[in-house]
């Protein structure tokens, strides 16, 4: 009762509060409403502010990379070239930088004609207008993977291609090769309602295991065909010489880079900022250490010792093969991906030298071709099913349209670098001459000469200490030679002379054999001579 009572007592207290809130809340509802559509613009624009700010900074990791593509392939030539590989380099992604500026973004994404090619944006055209992408940020994202592209094919030709080599394939790779294969793949990035001719069909490669690294190598392959191998490479019975570079460590320094502008590589190609790049991250991490370890087991398996340059193709293998798929793959196949990628990464050396007897200084078409064509087919063996929306969840349809894309992707750019590479062979020459390749690049091709004489003082040392090392060991092999031969010969001449031996012993005795039947004969006819005086001296008397 007693409740009743205050209740009845504050009734019309509780009633007034009550109608005052409710006049208060529908009163002020519509700004309410406003300043919650105002807070979703607010974080929308936060939102695309932190993908535009992620982008740089991957972006910036990518370019990154060039440093580590100098140091690892500046370790993996010989001294004399170090300096050439370095200069080639700069120079490559200065070429690279206008020439996909003018002509190769446009190409790449702009308006697409029939899913073929790209015809808009040439010189950024239109860029800034653009209000639904990342305008300028995507732009320069995009850059440095053409750059990216253009450093890895001139690798192959390392120690023996002219200057001018270097530059005009990098303009042909970054103005068309590279450009209209991306925009097959790629087309619908920049202009989302779009698609090229792959794109349509479902072909999936999220951070350019094909689009990049295959159709760098495959048109890698075509030039060092062309170009043919460097002085003393292959014997003239087809053996390969193994010709080492000169700073191991450097090329190590730069695998590291490398590795680290790969998070970059591949957690960009995301063009935003949210909670699935710790995925690719780790996945892209977790196959460059797999494949690593795959391939120091499997070249300690095949050649009873560590080589440390295999070890570092490997991680490079593994961290192409997964850019095709490290945004749908679970981490136990990133895993997977690596161990296989860093086994291929070994044979296809072997394969390109012994079987192709191509010469590849720093391993561009095996990491980039092979280890790249298997990490596009591994999409549709390891990605689930349900990502395959394109091929109506079909993982078998799925795996035919990811070989159509390798195939089609080699097809494009071996074939016409073959002719690029034939065409320019035939009208201004692409390779130094017998005598420069000798004296080294840094001397022929380049004015740099007082820092070459500087740094010849550090590395000519080197150079004759692998040059010893290399006759210390063909002698060795001849004095062992010699010996198993003079081992060999020593038995012979032993065999032969125990024969003799033999043979003398069988005659000596058939001599006391017939000394003896002879003296027998001879006390013989004494006995008969005797017996024949007794039987004379009998008759006569």
């Amino acid at each position: 009762m007693s409740y009743i009572k205050s209740y009845n007592k504050y009734k019309r207290q509780i009633s007034i509060i009550f109608i005052g809130m409710s006049v208060l809340i529908l009163g002020f509802y519509p700004y309410c409403s406003v300043y919650a559509e105002y807070m979703e613009e607010s974080l929308q624009l936060v939102q695309k502010k932190l993908d535009f700010i992620w982008i740089i900074v991957a972006a910036s990791m990518v370019f990154f990379m060039q440093v580590g593509f100098t140091a690892f392939e500046a370790g993996s030539v010989q001294a004399k070239n170090a300096i050439s590989v370095s200069i080639k380099n700069i120079l490559n992604f200065l070429v690279s930088s206008i020439a996909y500026f003018i002509v190769g973004f446009g190409i790449m994404f702009g308006l697409s004609y029939e899913g073929y090619a790209g015809i808009s944006n040439f010189l950024l055209y239109g860029i800034d207008t653009h209000l639904t992408s990342l305008g300028y940020a995507f732009v320069f994202f995009q850059l440095v993977f053409a750059g990216t592209a253009a450093t890895i094919t001139s690798g192959a030709f390392a120690e023996r291609a002219k200057l001018i080599t270097h530059i005009c394939t990098t303009i042909f790779v970054v103005c068309l090769i590279y450009p209209a294969f991306g925009h097959w793949a790629w087309g619908h990035l920049f202009h989302p309602h779009q698609y090229g001719w792959l794109g349509r069909l479902g072909f999936i490669d999220f951070a350019g295991s094909t689009v990049v690294h295959s159709i760098s190598g495959w048109v890698a392959l075509s030039g060092a065909i062309v170009l043919g191998p460097r002085m003393g490479k292959f014997n003239p019975d087809g053996t390969v010489n193994r010709m080492y570079g000169h700073n191991l460590p450097l090329a190590t320094i730069g695998t590291f880079f490398l590795w680290f502008g790969w998070f970059g590589f591949n957690g960009g190609s995301l063009l935003q900022a949210d909670t699935s790049i710790g995925l690719v991250i780790i996945n892209t991490s977790l196959s460059g250490a797999v494949a690593g370890v795959a391939a120091a087991i499997f070249g300690k398996l095949k050649s009873k010792k560590l080589d440390a340059a295999e070890i570092l193709l490997g991680i490079m293998g593994g961290l192409v093969a997964i850019g095709a798929g490290c945004s749908r793959v679970s981490s136990e196949y990133a895993c997977v991906v690596g161990l296989c990628a860093g086994i291929i990464a070994i044979l296809s050396k072997d394969f390109v030298e012994k079987v192709l007897k191509v010469d590849d200084p720093v391993g561009a078409v095996p990491v980039h071709g092979f280890c790249g064509a298997w990490g596009t087919l591994a999409v549709s063996l390891f990605t689930p099913a349900s990502a395959f929306s394109m091929t109506n969840f079909n993982r078998l349809l799925q795996v035919g349209v990811q070989c159509l894309g390798i195939i089609v992707a080699f097809a494009w750019a071996f074939s016409l670098g073959f002719l690029f590479f034939w065409c320019l062979k035939k009208l201004v020459g692409i390779r130094v001459g017998a005598e420069e390749e000798v004296k080294g690049l840094n001397l022929s091709e380049y004015a740099d000469v007082t820092s070459w004489l500087d740094f010849v003082k550090i590395t000519k040392v080197q150079d004759l200490n692998v040059a010893l090392q290399d006759k210390i060991k063909e002698r060795t092999i001849e004095l062992e030679n010699i010996r198993r031969n003079l081992e060999e010969d020593v038995k012979k001449r032993t065999s032969e002379l125990e024969k003799s031996r033999d043979d003398f012993k069988k005659k000596v005795e058939q001599l006391e054999n017939f000394a003896k039947v002879a003296v027998g004969r001879e006390l013989k006819m004494k006995r008969m001579e005797e017996e024949l005086k007794d039987f004379k001296k009998r008759n006569h008397k």
